[in-house]
């Protein structure tokens, strides 16, 4: 009998911890995801985000039972938690119905800062229910469930030696690596149109012609840096400015527009009835200007780079009537290589390539962008990976990534602008998180004074974030993300963490 009961707490305390960590985790993601919180949005309810939303999804029968199985594991969780601690099975109970309803009613809370998502009470109810119901498996089955896991945890790391769990080590990540680059060149402008030819102030239809004045427009085959980006869109003068710029039109006097690099065709008017006024480029939303031949020089070497910065300086007369476009580089009626537009008061951007061809919503829209009337300078550039938008000299705080986890998630669903943060996060995951598994389990076998040991299983933490890194550089042409090589440094640092979470408590676990 007292065996029995010291291998039931045995196996409490190898999974407790972690089960209860992986479970936050997971709601965290599952309801976070992806991740895009604003705190100084007003919500259309004009409420108090402590009393959350209205209830409104009843008699949603499966979204209830998702809701339910949410905090099933979670509750399973800090019921071994408790039980390992000698907390009654009464108590425990209580406790878990109680932190069931203080999580999800954090998560309620801060989910009525993420507009893509619904805040209400009508998932309170449910969650705390999937916590007690966690309660309830774990007293029923815990021990059932629990002792096969710990079983296998033995004997995988009896037969996984500090060689064996190296070689694995290596090996996963050299697959997840090769599979990185791969996905990565999804993101180059490998399928942009070289026959297409440029439109300012329309895409070659009257029906979306821009309304207002447009005073320039240039096109680097680089990205710019943030200061030079600012300090242009601010009005001043960038040192690196002239680097890379292929083409630079200034709208002012009559028609035909050259460009002042002398490398693209010049702009000649494609309407019945110009505009009179030919000191500024004021549209009427029944003109505007084309190259009339292909930009073939422009798409064959920003295809060359991967990379482009567009910089458009312009005026729209109204933010009434939507999708009036700035510039195109497209046939009509084709599909674009490349669009800036307005979307009623809003900025809408979309270029081409292999992600965002088919079975996506990859179109970025940063709302708030126009005012009638007013002037607004505009700068997007894209690194190969990743878009940056400026605008009258302020970064929109907001990135674009197409990252290795956005081509991937686009090989089995539709990929969303919206959620491209959440893509390169998971994928991330997907690759650091087990290899800190395996680094948290080769450190166990490393003796405390073996100071080579200690120094290989350092490099095996740092190395790969920054392998990593290099090899998406190198893929793609971006700069280094310093905030995504500390996520995946992180990642790889609760991988390991996670397996070692329980076992300060193995050795104190005794039958009374």
């Amino acid at each position: 009998m007292k065996k029995q009961s010291f291998l039931s707490l045995q196996a409490w305390s190898q999974w407790s911890n972690r089960i209860l960590i992986l479970s936050l985790i997971g709601i965290v993601y599952l309801t976070f995801f992806p991740f895009r919180f604003d705190f100084e949005a007003p919500h259309p309810r004009n409420a108090s985000p402590f009393f959350l939303g209205p209830a409104l999804k009843h008699g949603v029968h499966l979204e209830f039972f998702l809701n339910v199985l949410l905090f099933v594991p979670f509750g399973f969780g800090l019921s071994a938690q408790l039980r390992k601690r000698g907390v009654s099975r009464g108590r425990a109970m209580v406790l878990a119905l109680a932190a069931g309803a203080v999580t999800s009613y954090a998560v309620e809370f801060l989910q009525f800062y993420i507009p893509t998502r619904s805040s209400g009470w009508d998932d309170v109810t449910p969650n705390t229910a999937g916590a007690v119901a966690g309660f309830f498996l774990f007293h029923r089955w815990g021990e059932m469930l629990l002792k096969p896991l710990s079983a296998w945890e033995a004997g995988a790391e009896a037969w996984l030696s500090s060689r064996r769990a190296w070689i694995f080590l290596l090996t996963y990540l050299c697959v997840f690596f090769a599979l990185a680059v791969a996905l990565q060149r999804e993101t180059r402008l490998s399928n942009w149109d070289t026959t297409a030819p440029m439109f300012v102030g329309s895409d070659g239809t009257a029906r979306h012609a821009w309304k207002g004045q447009i005073a320039r427009l240039q096109v680097w085959n680089r990205a710019l840096s943030d200061e030079s980006a600012q300090k242009l869109t601010a009005g001043e003068t960038a040192p690196d400015a002239e680097t890379g710029l292929l083409a630079s039109y200034e709208f002012a006097g009559a028609p035909p527009y050259i460009d002042q690099k002398k490398s693209l065709p010049a702009l000649a008017w494609i309407s019945s009835s110009p505009p009179h006024d030919s000191k500024v480029l004021d549209l009427n939303g029944s003109s505007w200007l084309s190259s009339k031949v292909p930009v073939t020089e422009l798409t064959q070497e920003l295809k060359r780079t991967n990379q482009f910065a567009v910089r458009a300086v312009c005026t729209p007369a109204d933010v009434a009537d939507l999708e009036q476009l700035i510039v195109s580089i497209s046939h009509v009626y084709g599909t674009p290589d490349l669009t800036l537009r307005r979307d009623g008061a809003d900025l809408g951007f979309w270029f081409r390539n292999p992600l965002s061809m088919y079975r996506s919503l990859l179109a970025w829209r940063v709302r708030g962008i126009f005012t009638a009337g007013q002037t607004r300078d505009i700068l997007v550039s894209y690194d190969g990976s990743s878009v940056s938008l400026f605008v009258d000299g302020k970064k929109e705080t907001r990135v674009y990534y197409l990252s290795p986890g956005a081509a991937l998630f686009h090989k089995f669903s539709r990929v969303i602008a919206s959620e491209l943060d959440g893509y390169l996060v998971t994928y991330d995951v997907l690759i650091f998180l087990p290899a800190g598994l395996l680094l948290g389990m080769i450190a166990r076998k490393v003796p405390p004074k073996k100071v080579a040991g200690r120094l290989l299983l350092f490099l095996g933490f740092l190395l790969p974030p920054v392998l990593y890194q290099f090899l998406l550089v190198w893929v793609s042409g971006k700069a280094v993300c310093l905030w995504e090589l500390i996520l995946c440094l992180l990642l790889t640092l609760l991988g390991a963490s996670l397996i070692n979470a329980d076992r300060g408590d193995e050795v104190s676990v005794r039958v009374p």
